[in-house]
C-alpha cells in the first residue's frame, strides 16, 4: 500500500511514564527517539508500544488500545498470531537465519503455498513492498525489450501510472507513484513515467487518457512496458471502476504491456476478498504484495501470471541480499496456511459490512461536519469538515487525538493534507472488538466536535 504512505501529520499526548533515573520509561523513549532520529520519522501520535497482540496494542504499563492501524496495514490476521510466533521461534532454533539465494526449504515450501494459494505459479521475494514495485519495473522492460527489440537510437520503455497513486519511497517506487509532492525530490523523467488521472468508479474514464498522455511523452503504446495502479488507491481510498479496469486489461493485452496490480495495501483479506482484485474480475500479470504476507517481518513479493514474464531477465538481476530471509519465509509460511481454508476472508467480509454500516451511522448524525472518504471492507477513511463542506485538518487531528485518549488507536497519513482517519483494523477483528472500537470512535467524535 511497499514502504508505507503514512508520514504521520501530529503530534499529540504522550501517555508517557515519567523518566525514572536509569530506567526507559515512555517518556524516555519518546526523547531519546526524537534526539537521534531526525523529525520525519516522528510525527505521529507517541504512543510507546511494548507488545501487541490480536487487535490490542499495549504499552509497558499495561494501557491498551483496541488497533485501527494493523501495523499500517500488516498485521491482518492479528499481532503475534501463536502460529506465526511458532514459526519464527522453530526457525531461529534450527539455527539458520541468513541464506542469501541459496537452497532452503522453507523458501521452496514458502513459494509452492504462494502459488497454491493465489494461482500465479512463480514469485520473487524481496524484504520491502518498494522492492516489489522495482522488481516488477524490470521484470516489464526486460519482457519488453524481447518483445520489441530496439536500436540504439530507440526509445526506453515506458511506465503508466495513475495520479494519486502510492507505490513506496524509492526512485522508481516515488517516479511511478502519482503524488507531487512526495517526489518532488527526485528527477523528472517524463519521458519513461507518464501519468494518467485514475479510473476511479463513475468517472467516465477511458483508455484514450494513456494515448493522449503518450502522445504528449512523445511516445506511443507500443513503447509501454507496463501500466501498475492499485485497485484502491492507498493514498485517497478512491476505488478502480470495474469497467474501466477491464478496458485497461484489453488496452495492456493489445499493446503487449503487462499490466501490474499493487496489492501491497489491499491483499490477504483486507477488502473482504484475498485480494482486491477478485471484486473486478481483472486479473494482473504481475501481482505487488507485501505487509500482510507474513503478518509480522518484511517480505514482499512479485507474483508472476506466467513463466514467460520473467523469462529474459538476466541471471542474478533480481537478486537481493535479504531477498527469502529464514525467518521472514516462516512466518509467511505459517501466515499464509491462516488463509487457506478461506474462513479468514469470509469473516473479513462480515466485519467490513459491520464497519461501513458503523461509520455510516456516525456520518448521518453530524452530516455538515463529517465526512466517509471510502471504505471498501475493512479499509476505510473518515474526516472532519467545515460548514462549508471543505476538509479540516486541525479537526480531524483532534478526532484522533481524542480516539488515542480514549483507547482507539488511529493513523493520520499526511495525504489529503492531514485531514484523513485511516482506518485498518485486523481482518480477524471479532464482532464486539468492532462495536466496542465504534464506540470509542462515536464518543471521540462527540468529544471533538469534529468542528
Amino acid at each position: 500500500m511497499t514502504a508505507t504512505h503514512e508520514s504521520p501529520a501530529f503530534l499529540g499526548p504522550t501517555h508517557a511514564s515519567p523518566v525514572q533515573e536509569g530506567g526507559e520509561g515512555d517518556a524516555w523513549v519518546v526523547e531519546t527517539l526524537r534526539r537521534h532520529e531526525p523529525a520525519t520519522m516522528h510525527t505521529q501520535h507517541p504512543v510507546v508500544w511494548d507488545r501487541a497482540a490480536g487487535s490490542r496494542v499495549y504499552n509497558r504499563e499495561g494501557r491498551s488500545w483496541l488497533d485501527w492501524t494493523s501495523g499500517i496495514l500488516t498485521a491482518n490476521a492479528g499481532h503475534a498470531r501463536a502460529e506465526v510466533v511458532d514459526a519464527i521461534t522453530e526457525q531461529a532454533r534450527q539455527g539458520l537465519l541468513h541464506a542469501y539465494m541459496f537452497p532452503t526449504r522453507v523458501r521452496a515450501r514458502t513459494v509452492r503455498a504462494l502459488s497454491e494459494l493465489t494461482g500465479f505459479p512463480q514469485s520473487v521475494l524481496y524484504t520491502t513492498g518498494a522492492e516489489a514495485v522495482e522488481g516488477a519495473l524490470k521484470i516489464s522492460s526486460r519482457h519488453a525489450m524481447a518483445r520489441r527489440p530496439r536500436s540504439a537510437a530507440a526509445r526506453p520503455s515506458v511506465v503508466v501510472s495513475f495520479e494519486g497513486a502510492f507505490h513506496g519511497r524509492t526512485l522508481g517506487a516515488q517516479l511511478s507513484g502519482g503524488l507531487p509532492a512526495q517526489r518532488d525530490w527526485a528527477p523528472e523523467l517524463d519521458e519513461v513515467f507518464v501519468r494518467v488521472p485514475y479510473p476511479g468508479r463513475g468517472e467516465g474514464w477511458n483508455t484514450e487518457v494513456i494515448e493522449d498522455a503518450l502522445r504528449k511523452a512523445g511516445a506511443s503504446p507500443e513503447d509501454v512496458a507496463c501500466v501498475v495502479g492499485e485497485i484502491y488507491q492507498g493514498s485517497t481510498l478512491r476505488q478502480i471502476d470495474p469497467e474501466a479496469a477491464r478496458a485497461l486489461r484489453e488496452w495492456c493485452t493489445r499493446h503487449g504491456a503487462l499490466l501490474i496490480f499493487d496489492e501491497i495495501q489491499s491483499g490477504f483479506g483486507r477488502t473482504g476478498a484475498l485480494f482486491a482484485y477478485e471484486h473486478i474480475g481483472v486479473r494482473p500479470d504481475l501481482l505487488l504484495v507485501a505487509k500482510g504476507l507474513s503478518g509480522s517481518l518484511p517480505i514482499s513479493a512479485v507474483l508472476i501470471g506466467d513463466e514467460r514474464f520473467a523469462a529474459n531477465v538476466r541471471p542474478g538481476e533480481l537478486t537481493s541480499t535479504h531477498s527469502g530471509n529464514p525467518i521472514s519465509l516462516a512466518a509467511a509460511e505459517a501466515n499464509l496456511a491462516l488463509y487457506a481454508d478461506g474462513r479468514i476472508v469470509a469473516e473479513a467480509a462480515r466485519r467490513g459490512r459491520q464497519l461501513a454500516e458503523g461509520l455510516a451511522d456516525w456520518a448521518a448524525r453530524l452530516p455538515a461536519r463529517r465526512r466517509i472518504i471510502g471504505t471498501m471492507g475493512l479499509i476505510a477513511g473518515v474526516a472532519c469538515t467545515s460548514e462549508d463542506g471543505a476538509l479540516d485538518p486541525g479537526a480531524s487531528q483532534r478526532l484522533a487525538a481524542e480516539c488515542i485518549e480514549r483507547g482507539l488507536l488511529v493513523c493520520v497519513p499526511s495525504t489529503l493534507g492531514g485531514a484523513m482517519l485511516k482506518i485498518m483494523p485486523p481482518v480477524t477483528t471479532s464482532e464486539d472488538e468492532l462495536a466496542e472500537s465504534l464506540a470509542l470512535f462515536n464518543a471521540a467524535a462527540d468529544a471533538a466536535q469534529c468542528s
